[in-house]
């Protein structure tokens, strides 16, 4: 399985002498049975790398435009891989190991780069790229069955999205200003779900089985989630301005709800052992509330506005 560094100085060595050459470059490399590969070009100093090793593997590749420059590479059997390029300055890399595994990536412009990296069996990863912005992303997925799906729209977003183990679900949508997310899952049967709006960054680490974070966020917004357990959720609303909200969960089935729709609010939410709540409601300037619990079954509730 090549690594990143190794596709990556392929596709800028192949863009420098395109440069010069000012023409449309194709490289089909298979070996095994039965594999499919197709390149469109439509354009010119477009550079296409395709490496297929193993059997049934698919893979398209439809560049239109100029200076794109696209690597897919598929060891195994049966796994698929589609990348669209309609300009400006496009990049790309698929890299899959193992059976299955479906990646598709659609850029339209302008400046986006993007990676997908996938081993194991049946893992899914969809990221697109709307115009207008110098988007940036990186899906990377160990196991089976987890999926991923990531779409930008907008200015400067930038997504990094990473899944080891099992069933696990991610899907980030960037719409916007300078918005950051970094979603890190370890685990069976975690989500992840995220929607940017506007200038906002996320960070969330999930570790264990069946947790939960749903993170919506407006202008200026941060949420950090940290959770390590098992059926631990998390819900974050942020609509308001310039807002922070961190929740640390630890253990069994915990639940923190924080909406904040005001300005310059902070919330903490630090929770240890089995069944706990916390819900925080924000719609005012400036308010502040921490909230911890060790236990079990323990509710707390505040409202500030």
């Amino acid at each position: 399985m090549l690594n990143k560094k190794t596709l990556l100085a392929l596709l800028i060595s192949a863009a420098s002498a395109n440069v010069m050459a000012a023409t449309s470059e194709a490289y089909v490399d298979q070996t095994g049975s039965n594999q499919q590969a197709t390149v469109t070009q439509a354009g010119s100093t477009q550079f296409s790398l395709v490496r297929q090793e193993g059997d049934g593997n698919i893979a398209t590749t439809d560049q239109s435009g100029s200076d794109n420059r696209s690597g897919v590479y598929q060891l195994g059997s049966l796994n698929q891989a589609a990348v669209t390029q309609a300009s400006v300055n496009s990049d790309s890399t698929v890299d899959q190991s193992g059976t299955a595994n479906v990646a598709e990536i659609k850029q339209v412009a302008s400046d986006n780069t993007s990676f997908i990296y996938q081993i194991g069996e049946e893992n899914v990863a969809n990221v697109t790229h709307g115009g207008g912005g110098g988007h940036w992303s990186e899906v990377s997925q160990n196991g089976m069955r987890n999926d991923a799906t990531l779409s930008q729209g907008g200015n400067l977003n930038s997504s990094y999205i990473t899944q080891g183990g099992n069933d696990n679900r991610a899907d980030v949508g960037q719409y916007g200003n300078d918005n950051l997310s970094n979603l890190t899952q370890n685990g069976n049967d975690n989500i992840a779900i995220v929607s940017q709006k506007d200038t906002g960054k996320v960070t969330g680490e999930q570790f264990g089985t069946g947790n939960k974070l749903l993170v919506t966020q407006g202008d200026l917004a941060t949420a950090e989630i940290l959770q390590d357990g098992q059926y631990n959720d998390v819900v974050i609303d942020q609509t308001g301005s310039e807002n922070f909200a961190s929740v640390d969960q630890r253990g069994q089935s915990q639940y923190a709800n924080i909406t904040q729709s005001g300005v310059s609010g902070e919330v903490y939410v630090t929770q240890s052992g089995m069944g706990n709540s916390a819900i925080a409601v924000q719609s005012g300037m400036s308010d502040y509330a921490s909230i911890i619990q060790a236990g079990s079954s323990n509710l707390a509730t505040v409202t500030q506005r």
